[in-house]
């Protein structure tokens, strides 16, 4: 919960012009993110796990704990790819 997860230096965020969603960028990857994976990507800014799952625990009206299963979860799949890092 004290993990500071945050985009790993070859990724980028950038909305998608034709779609007009958030598209996570790396080399060779595009990923257009729906709503709720674009606010747990954006709060990845320095902020705990825990205050991760806090603001989308206010944002999205779902349990805390839900909220910090889903989150860690999304962030790991995420990490396995190369386009986080938990530190």
């Amino acid at each position: 919960m004290d993990a500071r997860p945050r985009l790993a230096a070859r990724a980028r965020l950038r909305p998608d012009p034709a779609s007009g969603k958030t598209a996570l960028l790396a080399p060779e990857t595009v990923l257009l993110l729906n709503p709720t994976s674009a606010a747990i990507v954006e709060l990845c800014d320095g902020r705990t796990l825990a205050e991760i799952a806090d603001a989308l625990a206010a944002r999205f009206t779902v349990p805390r704990e839900q909220a910090l299963a889903e989150s860690a979860a999304y962030l790991g799949r995420l990490r396995d790819r190369g386009l986080v890092e938990l530190p």
